[in-house]
This record gives C-alpha cells, structure tokens and sequence, in this order.
C-alpha cells in the first residue's frame, strides 16, 4: 500500500486531516484486510478508500500450510492476472517472511522452478512490501503474534535486477511508522548480479547480503546459474571484497548442494579456495542448502553434513540451513505460482 498515496488522495478530497493517521493504525497497526473492517473511519471515507485505493495490490487465490513444520504458502494474484507466490515460516522463535520481486526469473538457474516460468514481469515495491502486510494481517487474524520479525527476499525472481523497486520495498519495510522490520532482520539474496553490490552498500548498507553461488568453478557455474557468464567467480570475489570493506558486514554465501552435482570433495576445496580468496573472508560464513528436488524430495542429509565437515576443516564458517515447506512446495527454488 502506498500510504503517500492515500494520504495525498485524502486530502484532494478535502476529508479532514487527522484521518490519514486513522488509516494509518487501521492499516499497520490493525493490519485491517479490508477498509469495511477499519472501525475508526467514517462510511463515505471507506466507500472512496474502497473505490480507489485498495488495502493490498493483489488478492489471494490460495493457501497451503505444511504438515512437516510450521511453513504457509500463498499464491497471490496481480491486478493484471499474473501470480506470484510468497512464503511465511516460523524460524527462531519469530516470524519470517519470503518475498518475490518478479513475476517469474530470467536467471534460470538449473535446480530452480521459477526460472522455468521465464520472466514476466518486474514487482513494483507495493507489490513487494505488501506481502509482508498481508502476512501481517494473517498473523493478527490468527493472533499468532504482532509483528514480522524478518523478511528476506528470497523468493521468485532476482532482486537485484529490479533493484529500484527492492530498495524502495525495503525502505517501506523498515519504516519505523509502517511496517517497522529493522535492516538486519532484511536479507536480499542474489544469483550474482555483481555490479549492483557497491549500489547496495550504499543505498542500504544494514541489510544483509546473501550471495547463492553453489560452485566455485565458473565452467560449471556457468551450467548451474547461467548469469556466470556476465559475472563470473572473479567478478564475484571482487564485487565482495569492496562490499565487506564498505560496510564492514558479514555476508552469507547460499551453496544449494545437488546430490551427485556439486556435492565432491573436489568441490568443497574449490569452494574454500575461492572463499579464502577474499579480503576479510572470515566475515564470509556459507549456507548449506539440501537441494529440493520435488515434493518431500531432498539431497541426503549425510551428503550435506559432510560438505559442512569440510568446510569447517578449511576453517570457513558453516552452517545448515533448515529447509521449510517442502512438503507444499515452498521451499529454496520450488516457487513457480501454480
């Protein structure tokens, strides 16, 4: 929602000025899903609100809960018919959310359903930040807790490709008067897209970068995640040494391990190698991932824990992420708005 927006169109309209802060608390802090549920506002206020100005720049089609853990998905649809997807997961004692940022992806990285949709549009950043209000007014729907505790833009398309809007989302984010999620608990995940790490440091220096690389060998890098070929490991390493030394920042590097793939020994050298090869490298710490292959589908987990024992033995800062909503297909690469 965009509350400039109403703001100005509230007072074109010439209805009195204290109003706006009454939208304001209906919106993002009674997180209403409707202006019929905005209580505080009079019935000619709400018809134009309704008329003109819409809570959400979408509506929900469907909703699907996992069974394994505590993981939804929604699948939401435009105002010109296409759709996307979006994610909420209970991790660490709160509340996260995954935004997309394109209708489809362009990237095509190998294991990944979205980019099989091809690329058809950029989100504007309503269409961006509102998915984190609608799984704001979910929460207090349900009364499972107040706030989003974190976002991270990790779903459906590559943010930094459409980097104005993702700015713009995440300045509407973090606004302490709208949806207050503070830069650090934002997370902006790319495929590569190198020449936009300097932008990012510093038009957004807090949030936090991940970096899904998942080889360090361009040749099969280039097969995995095909923007290799613009920016290659070099341009890579490069891209991350200025960004760590602008903003002194830990940066999180997304390795999807693919059974049989990029899952050898030779690879965790590899890996380590081109890791060692930044500057400040120790603010470098690597995310293992179980490649989701379909519904309740993974890489062995053994496969993973070992690729984590070797990176530790190369002193590199390693962990396991958990994979969420497999089940439903709401998990790392699985988003495709079916």
């Amino acid at each position: 929602m965009d509350f400039e927006k109403i703001k100005h169109f509230l007072k074109e309209n010439k209805f009195p000025s204290y109003r706006a802060a009454q939208v304001k608390d209906a919106v993002y802090k009674a997180a209403v899903r409707t202006w019929d549920e905005a209580t505080t506002l009079p019935a000619d206020i709400k018809d134009a609100l309704k008329k003109n100005c819409p809570v959400l720049k979408f509506t929900c089609q469907k909703m699907q809960f996992s069974k394994t853990d505590r993981a939804a998905k929604a699948l939401l649809k435009l105002e010109d018919g296409l759709k996307i997807e979006t994610v909420l997961m209970h991790m660490g004692g709160g509340w996260t959310v995954c935004v997309s940022t394109q209708v489809g992806c362009a990237v095509g990285c190998s294991f990944c359903f979205t980019g099989r949709m091809k690329f058809k549009r950029d989100l504007t950043w309503e269409e961006i930040s509102d998915q984190v209000l609608f799984w704001l007014q979910y929460l207090k729907k349900e009364k499972l807790a107040e706030r989003v505790t974190n976002v991270v833009f990790m779903g459906m398309g590559e943010p930094l490709l459409n980097y104005v809007n993702a700015v713009k989302a995440v300045k509407e984010i973090s606004n302490p008067d709208r949806l207050a999620v503070g830069m650090r608990h934002i997370s902006i995940s790319t495929s590569g897209v190198a020449d936009k790490f300097h932008n990012l440091a510093v038009d957004l220096p807090q949030v936090n970068l991940a970096l899904s690389l998942h080889s360090a060998d361009d040749e099969e890098r280039d097969a995995i995640v095909p923007l290799n070929r613009k920016f290659d490991l070099d341009a890579l390493q490069a891209a991350l040494t200025e960004y760590i030394a602008q903003t002194s920042r830990q940066v999180f590097i997304e390795y999807t391990v693919v059974d049989g793939v990029n899952d050898r020994p030779e690879h965790i050298r590899k890996l380590g190698k081109w890791i060692l090869g930044v500057k400040d490298n120790y603010l470098i710490h690597v995310n293992l991932i179980a490649c989701n292959k379909g519904r309740g589908e993974v890489t062995p987990e053994k496969t993973v824990k070992l690729f984590a024992k070797g990176l530790q033995g190369m002193n590199i800062s390693v962990s396991v992420r958990k994979s969420m909503g497999n089940d439903i297909a709401a998990a790392c690469g699985q988003l495709a708005a079916k």
